[in-house]
């Protein structure tokens, strides 16, 4: 759902918003929320949280998943599924937020948000250095590795 667009929203703005459930993130100056995952999303988050959590203990980072938002260049509160952040990316967390690139980012496609995942976000985490980001399509039953490479992602694994 987008919001009709009397300003440009803010992160301010976002915060300003009451804590009613509703996840909303901006997306060049848009306001979008996000209907309440479905079954399925919640299930293949939290195995690769299980997944991410086992790599965390043995490699020494941080594995968060939404609600978390990401602040990226420009301001914009982004929300994903899961985030991942190597040791000398640890001073970027802040009490409800990441401010700044993580290593990892994983958004878990669904029919509501596909879209703006495979584009406007990933266009903002390749703006904003996100090394790695992970598209799991529980539906199709696929995932996509892509590797940011100079100022755009590329694919390195479909399967």
């Amino acid at each position: 759902m987008t919001f009709p667009q009397p300003k440009v929203w803010t992160y301010d703005d976002v915060q300003r918003l009451p804590e009613d459930g509703v996840r909303y993130e901006v997306i060049d100056g848009v306001l979008y929320t996000s209907p309440s995952p479905r079954q399925v999303h919640q299930l293949v988050s939290r195995r690769l949280l299980f997944f991410f959590y086992q790599f965390e203990l043995e490699n020494d980072g941080y594995i968060y998943n939404a609600p978390m938002d990401l602040i990226v260049e420009g301001g914009t509160p982004l929300l994903p599924d899961l985030m991942f952040l190597l040791p000398e990316q640890f001073s970027q967390i802040q009490e409800k937020w990441n401010q700044g690139p993580p290593h990892l980012v994983v958004e878990i496609l669904s029919p509501s948000t596909a879209s703006r995942d495979r584009v406007k976000k990933l266009r903002k985490y390749a703006q904003s250095g996100v090394p790695f980001y992970l598209l799991v399509d529980p539906d199709g039953q696929t995932l996509e590795v892509l590797e940011l490479q100079g100022s755009m992602f590329s694919v390195i694994s479909n399967s």
